[in-house]
């Protein structure tokens, strides 16, 4: 059995400290609206000493330290006219306080004003104050972002990979960066510097996937909590990952295996082959169960199974995993140009579509999606996909990617598109990439590559887009390229957050580079 590492307790990080609930964010929108215009609170506790300073490590991240004359809850009020407003969870009673403040942009001024909640009293206004953020990391200065319109969404979240460095972003939703999070060595454990997806659980702590390494839980302040020891015996976690119900965590491994695909074209048969597995890993315990095995469903030394003999090394190549209707999965495999979705037991295969003795055909052959990222079947039935279109016939098109929504017809087998976007001017992610639905409907789709132009400043692609295809919100990052064809890179992004530390915006962003001083 492997186990798990647990670096810091949770119960013992900053976050846990500080969570909140919604009735007392509730509570508190209505008493500040009140002291607003009755002034400030007399006769309780008293702030005798503050001051705010940024987290050492992270320039977008600030601590209030606020000790009270007498024991009371705390809470910090903090705005720019530019970024917006915000108040913070409230802390847990006591005279010494340490509240971090975050969802900051780089190099801005913020106004701050203390508030206290005594135990069954209303909430008094304290002193104010300011300070001011600092600069993004060094690492990221030949990075130029470049945003133009307004996201629907208040967080979004993606990863990124320079040449040397790799990174979690949080943006605002005019395309700030308003939180960073840089790999780095955990102890006894090289991380590996290439990530791929992150999701919040709901507890507020950060899921992510370190390439071919490992699965990490940190807090929002960086603190690591625990992660999934390498083993190759259990298969190495890659590309993406659910956080279930009960807290444990589903994701595909890649395993190495003495079968072989079929012979590569002019270089003769592989050795061994690469496959997936899919584990579930409870964190709580450290275990890890095996509940899926390709070889279970697929003949492997059947060459009808390998669509590309290119890639005769990695079989399967699982990308996505997706909650599907009536509780089963939705599974990309993207060197099968197949989706598939597997019954909730992970027992049956129950439909295929695409790739091999795929159960839909495609009345229109331009339908066809190729090299795929991020399936996932949408309430009324539907599949959505990032077709990255890699390797698709010149009759079909070519080289172009797209977000791509299909109708499955179980009746006559057929899949048909409904829906699309395409870049204007076309552009060809052939790897990478993602589209998800956004409950409002529109689609975030993040071309995350330019395959074109992989070796100069060339841009990495977001956009929110609605359904007639307008563009609501543009997202671009500028990087250079390395030698050799190495470039920057973003594998996913991900939307659904509504807070980072319990924080909630009391006004939203006006503007993305105004760093106007703050009200005095």
């Amino acid at each position: 059995m492997t186990r798990a590492r647990r670096l810091v307790s949770p119960e013992n990080t900053a976050f846990y400290r500080l969570r909140l609930g919604a009735a007392a964010l509730t509570l508190l929108a209505v008493i500040g609206a009140a002291l607003a215009l009755n002034g400030a609170y007399g006769g309780g506790p008293e702030v005798i000493a503050h001051r705010v300073s940024l987290h050492p490590q992270n320039s977008l991240i600030a601590e209030a330290q606020v000790t009270l004359s007498a024991a009371a809850r705390v809470f910090i009020e903090y705005e720019n006219p530019a970024a917006g407003k915000f108040v913070t969870a409230l802390s847990e009673p006591g005279t010494e306080h340490h509240i971090p403040v975050v969802r900051l942009r780089p190099e801005t001024a913020y106004a701050y004003t203390i508030g206290i909640q005594p135990g069954g009293g209303p909430a008094a206004y304290g002193p104010a104050g300011e300070f001011t953020t600092g600069p993004l990391p060094p690492e990221l200065a030949g990075v130029q972002i470049r945003a133009a319109g307004r996201s629907t969404q208040p967080l979004l979240a993606t990863d990124y990979k320079d040449l040397t460095n790799a990174w979690y972003f949080l943006w605002d939703e005019t395309g700030n960066i308003v939180w960073y999070y840089a790999l780095q060595d955990l102890e006894n454990l090289e991380v590996a510097r290439r990530n791929h997806s992150i999701r919040q659980k709901p507890g507020g702590n950060l899921v992510f996937i370190s390439y071919l390494c490992c699965i990490i839980e940190i807090t929002p302040l960086g603190e690591a909590v625990n992660w999934i020891d390498l083993n190759t015996r259990q298969g190495l976690p890659h590309h993406d990952f659910r956080l279930l119900p009960d807290g444990r965590i589903l994701y595909p491994g890649r395993t190495r295996v003495a079968e072989a695909g079929p012979p590569r074209r002019g270089r003769g048969a592989a050795a061994s082959s690469v496959i997936d597995r899919l584990h579930i890993w409870n964190p709580s315990d450290g275990s890890i169960e095996t509940v899926w095995d390709a070889r279970d469903f697929w003949d492997i030394s059947d060459p009808a199974q390998w669509p590309d003999p290119e890639l005769n090394f990695s079989w399967t190549h699982l990308n996505s995993l997706s909650p599907g209707a009536g509780g089963n999965l939705i599974v990309s495999a993207r060197n099968r140009n197949q989706i598939i979705a597997l019954s909730p037991d992970f027992q049956r295969i129950e439909w295929q579509l695409g790739g091999p003795d795929s159960d839909y055909e495609f009345p229109h052959p331009g339908d066809r999606f190729y090299g795929q990222h991020t399936a996932a079947q949408l309430p009324n039935g539907h599949i959505l996909l990032f077709d990255n279109g890699r390797g698709r016939p010149a009759a079909e098109g070519g080289d172009y990617s797209r977000a791509l929504e299909l109708r499955l017809d179980p009746a006559s087998g057929t899949a048909v598109k409904v829906w699309e976007y395409r870049h204007d001017p076309d552009l060809y992610a052939p790897f990478l990439s993602s589209a998800l639905r956004l409950n409002n409907g529109n689609t975030l789709v993040n071309f995350g590559v330019n395959h074109a132009e992989a070796t100069t400043l060339s841009p990495l692609t977001l956009v929110e887009v609605n359904r007639p295809g307008k563009a609501l919100f543009r997202l671009e990052i500028h990087a250079p390229g390395g030698a050799g064809g190495d470039f920057p890179r973003l594998f996913r992004a991900a939307a659904g957050l509504t807070s980072i530390m319990g924080e909630t915006m009391l006004r939203p962003p006006a503007a993305r580079f105004d760093r106007r001083p703050p009200p005095r």
